[in-house]
């Protein structure tokens, strides 16, 4: 393992292993004497600290002779008030999500006996509705009639006169042979650290702290249960705690009812208290689990990581639910709140793809004075007719290095490979309990092993590179944690995330995923978000939010707008509070502000980068020329310079430019194959150059000296259209317009001929540019005359690359008038019906751009 560059590992017992030799003597031997024979190597232990996986049972342990520990899940059913007085509920067909994926070896590991069986059913509420929408509580009279493994039946009296609609009972129940525990209750984690941990104390003796370093929980989770009845808002069960329930009741009192509907109905009425539970519901969960297990690793000297169940894996999707159907119901997704807990940030990932994982874990990390994560890398099989845990023995070295790059790129310190096996089994096809098939691959039985000790190396010297710099803080992604919790894995809020971290994470701007806690703790620091961490944005994202804590994040927001920020944002707007408050209003005013810039739906990216980079001129970064595959690039600060990771993830050779805003420029080279660091290059004016070859990383370390130069300038807002007639001047007016999508749909449908867009630039007097400047159209049809300050410069009579604007720019304001002249198609065709596809577009399609002519320094030989 050594020899192959692992200088750190864990030991992790699976099915194949006798679930009652777990934490026995023989056992724990065999660990202390792996801990012996890292500490004579110079290697480093997590403890994994549970039996197969799903943190909390300790195989087992937990619950034996505790069984008020187990699992207890609530259930509800809705029942229409008919004729009769007596209204019934039952709850029948009771069935596990997540284990039922994991077959008969999963059922037998999670369950005595290989099946959830119920007992202790307790009625924990019954609310009818009226006609009108009010709750009313009619605990008092309900009843338990009959109660069995499987399910129970409830009643009450209603009279048809009473005015109520529907009844909506709530019972709770333990999962009597279940052997995962119940994580709403601190009493379950402080067991599990007393049989689950302690052993390992005890056995790893003065290896604690320092050999041994930290302790890893992995996929804490009671069973996501559902049944015939559910027809609520969360598609998976809520925990149950009987504590828990009565303090909320007794703190909510003439709330109770409602409280209890936000639970257990989709209703819009109730969704404020919906996120009222989630918010306790989640705090109770994380302080009670992840709490209790940091709390013992503080008393013994190591630090706490892991990771929760995460509802992106394998996906940039924060509504992905690759475990479950709803996975709200564990811990309610409050990522931020779990990880300020943990001492080291980890979180996992699946297969071999680009994916939100690296880069939300990075993000969480950082909100807490952290940075970087520790990434579980583990395959599942995709293949119909197959099943996920057969794993994937087709991985290759390439495509190992390839995903552990991608993850560097995005926030990973370190790859945890899933897994360096013991045996690879034998010949059987059985799931799970075949080291073979039980989420292959074994990497250390894959025939290319021999060369991993390469990406091993590597991958150190990337982490090590990286280590050594800040983020450029571009763009803060808010993570709609309400909006989840009012609106679940359904709510547009997952695609616009997605939309939004994969494209600036392809783009190559720097972001974060940041959480409303530190939104309502910011402040504006000239035209900058500054969170309460020190880390300031110019840009915040909103993706699909529509709900938000209070009254006090709509006024962040402004406070935001005021100093010049810029707001971005797509899908719903903002519109409800958790306290109930209608701000739908409230923040329309807002994005009126032209520093708001709302899309209703999912823009096109280029509408969407635009609005993005008009706010970060001047900004470092990375220019790709056209070609196959991705160029990923990250980019941040260090005491001197710039640093760079380049990974070119593709079969074709890249050139890559380098982009800065100061007068020169000199390159040193950290080469992540063999450790070496070439000499710094020539001090260079302009920006510089270089090549990838297919799959190759670079590391540059770029100093940056002199004045301030130009740079590029995204042009969105502040245009200016007429169209141009005869005598334009006293026919026609100018009207504020956008750049893109032409403008037969910004209140031109028929005109054709010559169109006039004009704006006002202004070029700052330290912004030099000494080989002038050129304007990039990145998408029109038709034919182009640019002039500037009323004189000519340049013509395109077609689609032509770049138009070179020569010297005419000066230091302050510039009038910048773009003349597109179109089609007749939209006059000729127009009433006819003969069009077809739509009308043509005319005129300008994305923002135009106006940089600086780039003298490029290609540096490929300077670094050799």
């Amino acid at each position: 393992m050594r020899d192959a560059g692992y200088q750190s590992f864990q030991i992790q017992t699976r099915l194949s292993f006798p679930r009652n030799r777990y934490l026995s003597d023989d056992y724990l031997a065999v660990c202390r004497l792996a801990a012996d024979e890292a500490a004579s190597r110079g290697m480093m232990i997590g403890i994994y600290d549970e039996y197969n996986w799903l943190s909390g049972h300790a195989g087992g342990l937990t619950v034996q002779g505790r069984d008020e520990l187990r699992e207890r899940h609530l259930f509800h059913v809705t029942v229409p008030v008919g004729a009769s007085d007596r209204i019934v509920g039952a709850i029948t067909g009771i069935r596990s999500q997540d284990v039922g994926y994991l077959q008969e070896p999963g059922r037998q590991w999670v369950y005595d006996g290989g099946e959830p069986l119920w007992d202790e059913w307790t009625l924990v509420g019954a609310i009818g509705v009226t006609a009108d929408g009010l709750p009313v509580d009619l605990t008092a009279g309900a009843h338990i009639d009959r109660a069995d493994p499987q399910g129970c039946a409830t009643s009450v009296d209603v009279p048809p006169a009473s005015g109520i609609r529907e009844v909506t009972f709530l019972v709770a129940a333990r999962c009597r042979s279940s052997r995962m525990i119940n994580y709403l209750d601190p009493a379950a984690a402080r067991r599990f650290t007393e049989v689950g941990y302690d052993p390992y104390a005890r056995a790893f003796g003065p290896h604690m702290g320092t050999t041994v370093r930290y302790v890893f929980f992995d996929q804490p989770h009671a069973c996501f249960y559902t049944w015939d009845q559910n027809e609520g808002p969360t598609a998976s069960t809520l925990m149950h705690e009987a504590t828990f329930y009565r303090e909320l009741r007794e703190a909510y009192a003439r709330d109770w009812p409602a409280l209890l509907l936000a639970i257990s109905r989709r209703d819009p009425a109730w969704a404020s208290w919906r996120m009222t539970f989630f918010e306790r519901y989640a705090q109770r969960g994380i302080d009670a689990f992840p709490g209790t297990l940091a709390q013992w690793c503080h008393r013994h000297g190591v630090l706490l990581s892991g990771h929760e169940v995460l509802s992106h894996v394998s996906s940039w999707d924060p509504t992905g639910t690759i475990v479950a159907d709803d996975p709200r119901t564990n811990f309610g997704l409050d990522y931020f709140g779990i990880d300020a807990w943990r001492d080291v940030t980890g979180v996992d990932a699946r297969n071999a793809m680009p994916q939100l994982s690296a880069k939300f874990g990075d993000s969480v990390a950082r909100s807490h004075g952290r940075s970087g994560c520790i990434v579980e890398q583990y395959f599942g099989r995709v293949v119909p007719g197959s099943h996920f845990a057969a794993g994937w023995w087709e991985l290759t070295l390439g495509q190992l290095r390839s995903q552990t790059m991608r993850h560097h790129i995005l926030g990973m310190r370190q790859l945890l490979m899933h897994a360096f096996w013991l045996t690879d089994g034998d010949e059987s096809d059985r799931m799970l309990v075949n080291p073979r098939f039980d989420f292959a691959p074994g990497v250390n039985f894959e025939p290319w092993f021999a060369a991993h000790r390469a990406l091993a190396d590597e991958s150190a010297r990337v982490s090590v590179f990286l280590d050594g710099m800040r983020p450029l803080d571009h763009v803060a992604v808010l993570y709609p944690l309400r909006t989840a919790w009012m609106g679940g894995p359904s709510h547009e809020f997952g695609r616009h995330t997605a939309f939004w971290t994969e494209r600036l994470a392809r783009e190559g701007i720097d972001y974060a995923l940041i959480d409303e806690r530190d939104l309502l703790g910011s402040a504006s620091d000239g035209s900058g978000l500054r969170l309460p961490d020190g880390r300031t944005f110019p840009v915040l994202v909103l993706p699909g939010v529509e709900a938000v804590r209070s009254l006090d994040t709509v006024e962040r927001l402004r406070v935001f707008l005021d100093a010049g920020g810029v707001v971005v944002s797509t899908g719903v707007l903002p519109s409800l509070t958790q306290d109930g408050e209608d701000v739908r209003a409230a923040v329309e005013r807002l994005a009126e502000d032209p520093h708001w810039f709302h899309y209703a739906g999912e823009p096109s990216w280029d509408r969407a980068r635009a609005a993005v980079l008009q706010a970060l001129p001047g900004r470092f970064h990375v220019v790709a020329a056209a070609g196959s595959g991705q160029l990923w690039s990250r980019c941040g600060a260090d005491g001197t310079g710039v640093r760079v990771m380049l990974f070119n993830d593709g079969d074709d050779e890249r050139e890559v430019g380098v982009v800065h805003a100061r007068e020169r420029c000199r390159v040193t080279e950290w080469r992540a194959v063999d450790g070496s660091r070439s000499a710094p290059t020539p001090w260079l004016t302009g920006p510089v150059r270089v090549r990838l070859a297919p799959h190759q990383v670079r590391l540059l370390h770029v100093e940056i000296d002199g004045e301030r130069a130009a740079d590029e300038l995204t042009l969105l807002s502040g245009w200016r259209f007429r169209p141009v007639t005869q005598d334009a001047d006293a026919t026609c007016s100018w009207q504020p317009i956008m750049p893109f999508d032409g403008w037969q749909v910004q209140g031109y449908p028929t005109f054709c001929g010559t169109g006039e867009y004009r704006i006002d630039v202004e070029i700052p007097d330290d912004a030099v540019s000494s080989d002038g400047w050129e304007l990039l159209l990145p998408a029109t049809e038709d034919s182009v005359e640019v002039l500037m300050n009323g004189r000519p410069a340049s013509a395109a009579p077609w689609p032509s690359g770049a138009i070179r604007l020569g010297g005419l720019l000066h230091t302050g304001v510039n009038a910048l008038t773009v003349r597109v002249t179109s089609s007749a198609a939209n006059h000729y065709y127009h009433g006819t019906g003969l069009q077809g596809d739509g009308p043509a577009r005319c005129g300008l399609l994305a923002a135009p751009v106006l940089r600086p002519v780039r003298r490029w320094h290609d540096i490929d030989g300077l670094l050799a």
